[in-house]
């Protein structure tokens, strides 16, 4: 904690650094324009610039190190090229420099900072901020060394005060608005990448929820299975059977409680996103975005077409994520490096088509009858020269039948593979949008 601090300390005293040096040099380009010393320049624009982006960063402690430091740069230069002696360079810049802690000493009073969402107020008040500090130099000036322009041109400049000011203050809040939006532009593109890859990542945890509840569903009949078989044994006399049937029975039971606890802690660890609304084009969407960067990651040209006649509300979006993704990445790896993969939806009185399509490797037919079989895989990599798992299809097929639906397949060597699915509609969705 002490660390942070330290480093958030350091953070704020590099950028106060930063706007000194920056609204001191900025400030050297400027104009005379009444014949005096009085300057119009861009130091302002800087450090207003500044005041506003770097939040953090004290307000009132910068202007005064702005005023010393720009005291100290212009009184050098005039040392320098012998303009004027010490006292009167000083008293020459000092007006000038004070402008910057008048400015600072307005901006806090006035809470401007604090008017994010209010540009044109923020720009107006800034403003007349900048005509109050000038005028505030211009009297200060004539105190110090009694140089003013002509009474009779005075209120001419007071305007000219104000134009500038105006002028001066609405680039800085046209500027800061526009960086702003910049980032949070950039801000949006990362929370989106980040809540698709929670939406990827949740969707294949809660498959495999299911298949923990359909796993604890299977223990349970297997227990019941071996009870049954100990009774049996054991009414023909087979009593060490009969034992280890009843061992196999009450760890299967066990093993199950287990599955249940796992089950239910995964159940409040997965909250499923904030969004529960998805209609069915929009995970098709995300999918075809996250297999677009797959594809590309093993070095292959794969154009992705969707057709889709209708859209639905799916009751469970990551259960279809899974479904899509498993379906997609199938899809890709059997092109081997240029194709096409087209994804349609379409819906023919309560059932709803929803296909995949690739034009890639194909399968030979004698594979059709067992590719959904787990632990079956035609797929070879190359680079390791192993096969896939083979439980993507499978897992596929459960899911599928979880909502009483069919997937069939349809393929031909060398052209391509077609999985097919069909539901009812008022068993997967919340509602049809045309």
């Amino acid at each position: 904690m002490d660390e942070r601090r330290g480093k958030t300390k350091i953070q704020i005293a590099r950028d106060i650094l930063l706007v000194v040096v920056l609204t001191v040099f900025a400030a050297q380009l400027r104009v005379h324009p009444f014949d005096t010393t009085f300057r119009i320049g861009l130091g302002v624009i800087v450090f207003a610039l500044g005041c506003l982006y770097k939040r953090e960063m004290p307000i009132f402690l910068t202007g005064i190190l702005v005023s010393v430091a720009t005291l100290a740069f212009r009184t050098s230069i005039s040392l320098w090229t012998q303009t004027a002696p010490l006292s009167e360079a000083v008293l020459i810049h000092l007006p000038g420099s004070l402008y910057y802690t008048f400015f600072a000493i307005i901006l806090v009073l006035i809470k401007v900072r604090e008017l994010e969402y209010q540009p044109l107020k923020r720009g107006v008040l800034l403003g007349l901020i900048d005509f109050s500090s000038n005028v505030f130099e211009v009297g200060l000036r004539f105190f110090i060394v009694e140089e003013l322009t002509g009474i009779d041109s005075f209120p001419t400049h007071l305007l000219s005060f104000l134009v500038v000011g105006f002028l001066r203050m609405f680039f800085v809040t046209g500027l800061y608005a526009t960086v702003q939006n910049q980032r949070l532009r950039l801000i949006r593109r990362t929370e989106n990448k980040r809540f698709e890859e929670l939406v990827l990542l949740t969707s294949s945890l809660q498959a495999e929820v299911f298949y923990i509840q359909k796993s604890s569903g299977d223990m349970e009949d297997l227990t019941k299975e071996s009870y049954e078989i100990y009774k049996a044994l054991m009414e023909k006399g087979e009593r060490e059977l009969g034992k280890k049937a009843l061992y196999i029975s009450r760890m299967m039971h066990e093993v199950k409680h287990d599955y249940t606890r796992i089950n239910t802690g995964l159940k409040k660890l997965l909250k499923p996103p904030e969004r529960s609304d998805y209609v069915f084009s929009e995970l098709v969407d995300l999918s075809i975005k996250v297999h677009k960067d797959y594809s590309e990651e093993m070095e292959k040209n794969i154009l992705f077409n969707k057709k889709l006649l209708t859209d639905f509300r799916p009751k469970a979006p990551l259960v279809w994520t899974s479904i899509l993704n498993n379906l997609m990445a199938n899809a890709v790896e059997a092109i081997s490096s240029k194709g096409n993969i087209l994804i349609s939806l379409s819906k023919e009185g309560s059932k709803l088509t929803f296909s995949i399509e690739d034009n890639g490797e194909g399968m030979d037919p004698k594979d059709l009858d067992h590719i959904f079989i787990p632990g079956f895989s035609n797929k070879l990599d190359h680079s390791s020269g192993t096969f896939s798992s083979g439980l993507g299809l499978s897992h596929v097929e459960n899911l599928v039948q979880h909502f009483n639906g069919e997937i069939t397949v349809s393929s031909e060597k060398g052209k391509g593979s077609r999985f097919e699915i069909m539901v009812e509609e008022d068993v997967i969705t919340k509602g049809v949008t045309q």
